[in-house]
């Protein structure tokens, strides 16, 4: 039978051992935490870079963003009352919804493949939604009536000129138009 080694010590020895154990996790648990924060955050601003880097190759393969909205009158925003999931079967060349028979991505290019949604990772939900590392869908504007300007309905945001893409991720706070949203837009 193995030897307890706490057997040999005494109650003060075993206070002062707890103590110590306690300093250590007082300072080495912030520090995690804020490790955490940190690689939440640039994972979701590399998601971001990547997000309107692979629309924009879209649009010089295709001449169109990838929207199954394209040509309707004002922006569509994706994310909150039209799930995001119809962009990315386009991005993910899957034949869905939004990418019905591969018609707005013919080619089948693979622009964007995202994990699945992991807890702490972002990644395709279980609906097929693409979602940060906090679990809100990231929002997604594209420019459908091509005026050189994505109209940000239902936000706080201006509209942002002369590009045809805008995403955004709602935060840590998980609400949206809040500061500790963010934006693609504000990212240089």
């Amino acid at each position: 039978m193995p030897r307890n080694p706490l057997a040999g010590l005494s109650k003060a020895e075993r206070l002062i051992g707890l103590g110590l154990l306690l300093v250590v996790a007082s300072i080495l648990g912030p520090l995690w935490v804020s490790m955490e924060s940190n690689r939440r955050l640039r994972q979701t601003q590399q998601d971001l870079v990547r997000f309107v880097a692979v629309s924009q190759q879209f649009f010089v393969e295709y001449g169109y963003w990838p929207s199954p909205h394209m040509g309707t009158p004002g922006d569509m925003r994706y994310g909150r009352e039209t799930d995001n999931d119809l962009v990315l079967n386009i991005l993910r060349a899957v034949d869905g919804p939004g990418n019905e028979g591969h018609r707005l991505n013919p080619n089948r290019i693979v622009y964007l493949n995202p994990p699945g949604r992991r807890r702490g990772r972002a990644g395709i939900d279980a609906d097929g939604s693409w979602v940060d590392v906090w679990g809100s869908p990231y929002q997604i504007v594209f420019d459908t009536d091509m005026n050189q300007v994505c109209v940000i309905a239902h936000s706080i945001y201006p509209n942002q000129s002369d590009t045809g893409v805008v995403v955004w991720s709602y935060g840590p706070d998980r609400r949206p138009d809040t500061s500790r949203d963010i934006l693609s837009w504000m990212m240089d």
